[in-house]
């Protein structure tokens, strides 16, 4: 579905919202003739909007249709492999998405593989983009933590915006759990890690707000990177965010009234365009976690307005009926991280850290962590040790 059948969609939706039943019915089948999928889109929004009440305004709406248009609203690649762009040297595409394009690049000063993000030119001109492209690189680099991707450096050259950062050689945790899947150990060393990097990301007064696989990376030895804090709310700085709740409402709050995230992977509070605060990042995380030990999302749906819904009246399935290595402590701790209710959830990062830890500890999983990765690096060093033994 592209950009202008979903804008279609949304107008039909705005014009059919404020509409009674029966005048619903007529319109729609004016409005949407013969195009069945047309109809169902609406339809679903529509239903999403009566069932959960006021939640579904126009700011929902149009989230979903930019997380599913995303690809298409990105520019072709530029033509800028081989050349050079201030101190950087353009090796190839790496990826990209709704906010830039990510090329590998060699830095030409300090002879080093970089990332470099770039703000595509045509975006250079809408200051809303340009907005979030500086405000992601303020966040990310307003941490110094090994779990968080590091900011070499921001700038602007031949009239585009870039930021370069170190280079993470891996895979997503998209890709690492459509290749291998994950074991216990390898879902709480992952969940571990994210925790540690939202704990230093909130004390220094930042909320992630977009915690998804394809927002963590995954190195070769098992170390995990957060990255694209293109969404994050920067706050006062050093916040005690562990204190008491009223505090960590009052001071770590987005505006109300605006939603922002992925469909499948906000709270409850984004979902309806309210306040949030660090718990938002911890329910991020028990949506990625579960996703992590059940093979699947926790909250599916035909459209992302039936996600949404979702994440606002059902409750996810057990784990333990899916995946029978799911201890019943660790069934608890992910419910935690996913209630609906704010003050339910854990009240850090770093008390979720802990109870991960705790659980690892309990059930063993962090020796098989330690084997695994005590293996992949002797499988890439093994030459060398044999020089030293002998």
């Amino acid at each position: 579905m592209d950009a202008k059948q979903w804008g279609q969609i949304k107008e039909i939706y705005d014009r059919a919202v404020d509409l009674c039943s029966d005048e619903r019915e007529s319109f729609l089948a004016e409005a949407c003739g013969n195009d069945t999928e047309m109809r169902r889109e609406v339809e679903s929004l529509l239903a999403s909007h009566d069932d959960a009440g006021t939640f579904l305004q126009a700011p929902a709406v149009q989230v979903a249709a930019r997380e599913i248009v995303a690809d298409e609203d990105t520019s072709p690649a530029l033509q800028l492999i081989g050349r050079e762009l201030a101190n950087y040297k353009v090796v190839s595409l790496l990826g990209r998405g709704g906010m830039g394009e990510v090329y590998l690049a060699e830095d030409k000063r300090l002879h080093r593989k970089v990332a470099l993000k770039l703000l595509p030119a045509q975006f250079t001109n809408d200051s809303e983009r340009v907005r979030r492209f500086e405000r992601e690189a303020k966040a990310a680099s307003a941490t110094n933590h090994p779990n968080i991707l590091t900011i070499y450096e921001t700038g602007q050259a031949e009239g585009l915006h870039f930021i370069a950062t170190e280079f993470v050689d891996g895979v997503t945790l998209r890709q690492s759990m459509q290749n291998d899947g994950m074991s216990i150990a390898e879902s709480l060393s992952v969940a571990i890690q994210v925790a540690g990097a939202l704990a230093a990301a909130h004390e220094a007064g930042i909320i992630h707000r977009d915690i998804k696989p394809e927002n963590v990376m995954v190195r070769r030895n098992g170390m995990v990177k957060v990255l694209d804090f293109g969404l994050a709310k920067l706050t006062e700085p050093n916040l005690a965010v562990m204190g008491s709740q009223s505090a960590t409402l009052r001071r770590n709050s987005t505006d109300s009234g605006v939603v922002m995230g992925t469909p499948r992977y906000m709270s409850p509070e984004q979902v309806r365009g309210g306040k949030v605060d660090a718990r938002t990042d911890i329910f991020g995380l028990g949506v990625v976690l579960y996703e992590m030990l059940a093979g699947r999302a926790p909250f599916t749906g035909a459209t992302a307005s039936d996600c949404m819904a979702g994440i606002l009246k059902d409750d996810p399935e057990e784990l333990t009926g899916m995946n029978s290595k799911v201890s019943p402590q660790l069934e608890r701790l992910v419910r935690r991280c996913l209630e609906k209710q704010p003050e339910r959830r854990f009240h850090s990062a770093h008390d979720l850290g802990y109870a991960l830890e705790a659980i690892s500890t309990q059930s063993g999983a962090r020796l098989e962590v330690a084997s695994v990765v005590q293996t992949r690096l002797f499988d890439r060093a093994r030459l060398g040790w044999l020089v030293a033994v002998v």
